[in-house]
């Protein structure tokens, strides 16, 4: 196998083993299933919602004692930034349906990391970009996580129909043991006579889905076309540089996974894609797999995944790309005959050669964190938008706030702004003074890398040699940009997914103006 190319545009470089080969063995578990002694075993009363919260998803509040007496009670402590809180969520959903004729009631509690996440009406649209059904409690000064003792994102606390903490779960949990719990304490709550006699009702907040977009994630440019990941509805759009809609691919058969041809094939989540002019690669979130589009016959493969979330750091066998599941690849980059794979899930960059059809691991441990160093010893943490900048790939290192550069020719990352996992805010300047709020992609635009500093509704210019950044557009205003999510350089332009205002535009750097791509012929 070969090298990733030294000089992404100048082809391959001299022959040597390839980097998937350091990843063979497979990699340690994470996110064990873990239960909290304490509460496990002490049996006690649940701790009653405050009186004066937020409520989403639900036309009242809800209470332990009154809504949900007799009811067992699943409490999802998470924040939307959360990768693995994302993981929790569709396990949730699938639960919800699978008890839906049983006094079951899954409640989220949204303790929130970012400022950012603190707002209910941000809170309000994650759930509406997740399609979450259940009622949510806002937690923004985490009153609820700290009296059940809570100590990472995601948590679960289950409470029986007496309204007794059970068990407390950090991490992610497998579906069917989840699935057995709630069973056991539905059958405990039957032979005791504490059952409601009625399955838990609720009617969650109106979809928003009344858009020609719905919450676009990524964009992507090439010669041709220009590409918009439409995620929330599950579906591509295809158009030419004036906005004139081409093939819509995906999306008409719903949330899904399926090949084929454009109309047909289906996604769930699409984000990040990478054109090299035939064919279009394809991060598919949702379905944790790495797809194609024949740019020439419109057809849709799925080139690595199984459908399922991965709980592994590393591939068992990267030549059996459709055997590994994979953890939310977030954005591609295509760099010679390999394609880069930012794995948000794992905390890692994979990586796909086209040649060997194979599939592996290549920089970061798998551990959540900010280290610097050679590529088997680095960490990044959530990354989700990738961009080429000559020998240099720049990583938008979503959960530490941080912009990374990975070095191809000597192996090594590096750190351009950012520091760690609870560094953030919004400061402009040099070097380490700098401070982004989860930014979400990167884009090189002549000399200047563009940052979405997605959580501080902003567009950021890093001068690369001298590591100064500024605001370029959005000024922190939500009636200009709101959490920007997506950006890709065409020409002397950025295009920018503006996600949470379900649109695309057009930046101008030259004159600072933000302009609506107008898309016609859906």
């Amino acid at each position: 196998m070969r090298a990733l190319p030294s000089r992404p545009r100048e082809g391959l470089g001299e022959r040597a083993p390839h980097p998937l080969h350091s990843h063979r063995r497979e990699g340690p578990r994470i996110d064990p299933i873990e239960s909290d002694p304490d509460l496990t075993d002490a049996r006690v009363r649940a701790v009653p919602f405050p009186s004066d919260a937020t409520w989403l998803n639900t036309e009242q509040p809800l209470r332990l004692d009154a809504e949900l007496q007799g009811h067992v009670v699943v409490l999802d402590f998470w924040t939307y930034c959360c990768i693995n809180c994302l993981h929790v969520l569709p396990v949730l959903s699938r639960l919800e349906q699978h008890f839906a004729e049983e006094p079951v009631a899954v409640i989220g509690v949204h303790s929130a990391k970012f400022l950012t996440e603190k707002d209910p009406q941000h809170i309000r649209r994650a759930l509406q970009r997740l399609h979450v059904q259940h009622p949510v409690v806002v937690d923004s000064d985490q009153k609820l996580w700290q009296q059940y003792a809570v100590r990472a994102w995601p948590t679960l606390v289950l409470i029986d129909a007496e309204g007794t903490v059970r068990e407390q779960i950090s991490g992610e949990i497998d579906e069917a043991t989840l699935r057995a719990k709630i069973q056991a304490l539905l059958e405990e709550g039957r032979d005791l006579d504490r059952l409601a006699p009625l399955p838990f009702d609720h009617r969650p907040d109106p979809s928003a889905d009344e858009h020609t977009l719905f919450y676009p994630g990524k964009v992507e440019a090439d010669e041709r076309f220009l590409y918009i990941a439409d995620s929330g509805h599950h579906r591509l759009l295809v158009t030419d540089h004036h906005g004139r809609v081409q093939r819509v691919v995906g999306g008409e058969r719903g949330v899904g996974l399926a090949d084929g041809r454009f109309d047909t094939c289906a996604f769930n989540d699409p984000q990040g894609m990478s054109s090299n002019g035939t064919r279009l690669y394809i991060a598919d979130r949702g379905n944790h797999a790495l797809r194609a589009l024949d740019l020439d016959l419109f057809w849709v493969e799925t080139l690595a995944g199984t459908g399922e979330c991965g709980r592994s750091r590393g591939a068992q066998d990267p030549s059996r790309p459709r055997e590994i599941a994979l953890r939310s690849p977030w954005d591609v980059q295509q760099v010679g005959d390999h394609v880069l794979i930012a794995m948000a899930g794992s905390h890692q960059i994979w990586l796909w050669d086209e040649q060997e059809k194979a599939i592996g691991a290549w920089a970061g441990t798998g551990a959540e964190g900010h280290a610097d160093g050679p590529l088997q010893e680095a960490a990044f943490a959530q990354p989700s938008g990738l961009c080429l900048a000559g020998p240099w790939v720049m990583v938008a290192d979503a959960e530490i706030s941080s912009v990374r550069a990975i070095d191809l020719q000597q192996g090594e990352v590096q750190t351009v702004v950012g520091r760690g996992l609870f560094d953030f805010g919004d400061v402009d300047g040099e070097g380490d003074d700098v401070l982004l709020q989860h930014p979400m992609d990167v884009a090189l635009l002549g000399e200047t890398l563009y940052v979405a500093d997605t959580y501080n509704h902003k567009i950021k210019a890093i001068d690369l040699r001298s590591r100064r950044t500024q605001t370029v557009f959005g000024g922190g205003e939500e009636a200009l940009l709101d959490e920007p999510a997506g950006l890709c350089a065409v020409g002397e332009r950025l295009l920018v997914a503006d996600t949470n205002h379900h649109r695309v535009l057009w930046a101008d750097p030259t004159d600072g103006s933000l302009t609506p791509l107008e898309l016609t012929g859906l």
